[in-house]
């Protein structure tokens, strides 16, 4: 393999493969490893990828392992990928393939199996191989720019900024190699990428204390202690400026939000609602929010219609599953109070699911398994209401923990039954308290938009 020139130039020639391995770090403890085998001849380039995280809760093994070939075509566009995400033995399978203007991909997960298809705009890049575009279409310090992004395991589109800052020789394997830092960031995300000339990955770092090095095979896969989920939530804690007591009967608190990129990324409903905002002297602002407990209500007439998309099935949700319809059919019963409906199958998921940190990954394997965190609690409280044929969102943010005192990142559901409703099946609660705050919506652009906001999230509070 000929080794290119960052200024540009063939970057594979003839056929040949590659691998490349990283270990991966979080906090300065070793977690994971990824792994990187590149194969190229003259009628395109595929990469077949592992990513791997190990983590335990109590005495079961919560590892994560993300498996994915991407095809390129000779001109470095994408032409199809197969990803398989699995979670304590759970499996969520994509498989997608460009045609013309679009992405067709299928979903598969227990119970659940669905082709969709999203609009593709040319120039558009997948993230587990855009560094390939950037280095064969050349790059030098000064560079920027940005790039349309397709993220594989959220299916979504977002905008990557990047920005080359200088060269700089690293240490790898006993020998200096020179390398170009790369900036770049989306969604809140950071990070700097140190990429060698044959477009290896030296070193990785994100402004969420993780951290990959290239190693070899043998290092990258010896790992130490596996991280358990409840050191995982004490890193992601956000602990305000006092404690706050009993906080289910907090009905009104204004809570100070900072640093955040913009104000817009903060919403407003019926429980919650901005103050004020100001900029702070580093151009990001800090947001005054007053957050209600959820109001009681007497009354589901006027029932509007909402957006379709709330009573929809999918490969998290499984509203149409016959299991899950059959629960929801005998929760409803006779009763036509939507409300009360609602009410009731909150009740159910919280008397029927043991509160575990385990993540059950769907509806349909909550169901199963009878266990699971409050993902998993939220993900069958809409699979069943939406089944109901309430509409249902999803709503990603925070939550005050008395134990750990400080909010842990959490996950509820909100019913449309004429109005908007927030309730908890985590904490069994029908109107859920003024210490949830919301911060984003949705099944997995939600947990995606919360990185705007984990690790750098400070809060004070005043409560009533």
């Amino acid at each position: 393999m000929a080794q290119p020139l960052f200024e540009g130039g063939p970057l594979f020639q003839g056929s040949g493969e590659r691998e490349d391995w990283m270990g991966t770090y979080f906090q300065g403890r070793k977690m994971g490893f990824t792994r990187a085998q590149t194969s190229w001849s003259p009628e395109g380039i595929e990469v077949d990828s592992t990513v791997f995280f190990q983590i335990r809760s109590k005495s079961m093994d919560q590892s994560t392992t993300i498996n994915q070939k991407t095809r390129l075509g000779p001109d470095f566009k994408l032409r199809g990928f197969s990803l398989l995400q699995e979670i304590t033995g759970h499996r969520q399978q994509v498989e997608g393939q460009v045609e013309g203007n679009r992405l067709v991909y299928r979903i598969r997960s227990r119970g659940f199996d669905k082709e969709k298809s999203i609009e593709f705009p040319p120039g558009t890049l997948p993230s587990s191989t855009f560094l390939l575009n950037l280095m064969a279409d050349g790059l030098k310090v000064g560079q920027k720019g940005i790039l349309p992004l397709f993220l594989e395991p959220f299916q979504m589109l977002v905008d990557l900024e990047y920005e080359v800052l200088r060269r700089e020789n690293l240490q790898y394997a006993g020998k200096s190699v020179e390398t170009l830092a790369i900036k770049q960031k989306f969604s809140g995300i950071e990070t700097t990428l140190w990429v060698a000339g044959d477009g290896s990955v030296i070193k990785e770092t994100t402004n969420q204390d993780f951290e990959s090095f290239k190693e070899s095979a043998e290092v990258a896969q010896k790992l130490d202690e596996p991280l358990t989920i409840s050191s995982i939530i004490t890193m992601s804690l956000v602990k305000p400026d006092r404690p706050i007591d009993r906080p289910d009967r907090v009905e009104e608190s204004i809570f100070h939000l900072h640093p955040i990129r913009s104000p817009k990324f903060v919403p407003e409903d019926q429980r919650q609602k901005i103050l004020k905002t100001e900029q702070l002297p580093n151009g990001l602002y800090r947001v005054t929010l007053q957050v209600k407990t959820e109001a009681k209500r007497s009354s589901s007439s006027g029932l509007g219609k909402p957006d379709a998309k709330y009573l929809e099935d999918s490969a998290e949700v499984q509203a149409r599953h016959p299991m899950i319809r059959a629960l929801a059919r005998e929760l409803v019963a006779d009763s036509s109070d939507v409300w009360q409906v609602a009410k009731d199958i909150n009740r159910w998921v919280y008397r029927n699911l043991a509160k575990e940190l385990v993540d059950t990954v769907t509806a349909l394997d909550a169901l199963h398994e009878r266990r699971g965190e409050c993902q998993s609690h939220t993900y069958l409280f809409t699979a069943l209401a939406r089944a109901a044929g309430i509409p249902t969102r999803i709503v990603n943010g925070l939550v005050y923990s008395k134990e750990y005192e400080g909010f842990l990142y959490h996950a509820w559901p909100e019913v449309y039954v004429g109005e908007w409703r927030a309730l908890d099946p985590t904490f069994g609660q029908d109107l859920v308290d003024a210490t949830h705050i919301k911060l984003t919506e949705g099944t997995q652009e939600g947990p995606f938009r919360l990185m705007e906001f984990v690790g750098k999230l400070k809060i004070t509070t005043t409560s009533h």
